[in-house]
């Protein structure tokens, strides 16, 4: 009897571990990992101001293979991305939403994009280290 609730308990452990999810803090950057196999949630600052920006950096990710989910928050200026690691990583999304005018931490639009974009949605941009 005391083997079979020790290997119950020993089992629940096991399942439940595989589930747990992971939380890290870099810098002023938040990133929130879940991973279940391949798929992951981050969260990350992105620069912008309006809701034209949120359409444009959304947007950039939209129908994009490997990402699920892409949310920006115009108040928080945080995005919340769910991906799938084997068909797109972090860094290629981050570049992506870079692409179109907006910067992160760690990647920055070019001139050009930055100030093709209405001048509404033209933010301060952080420092350049």
């Amino acid at each position: 009897m005391k083997k079979l609730i020790l290997s119950t308990v020993v089992l629940s452990v096991a399942l439940f571990s595989t589930n747990l999810s992971i939380a890290t803090k870099i810098a002023d950057e938040s990133s929130v990992v879940v991973n279940h196999d391949d798929e992951k949630t981050d969260t990350f600052k992105v620069y912008g101001n309006c809701g034209m920006c949120e359409k444009t950096i959304e947007g950039a990710l939209k129908d994009v293979k490997g990402i699920d989910k892409a949310e920006w928050n115009q108040e928080t200026k945080m995005m919340e991305v769910v991906y799938h690691t084997h068909d797109i990583s972090l860094d290629e999304i981050k570049k992506k939403i870079a692409e179109v005018g907006y910067d992160t931490k760690a990647f920055r639009a070019t001139e050009k994009v930055y100030n093709g974009l209405p001048g509404c949605c033209q933010y301060e941009r952080p420092e350049v280290k």
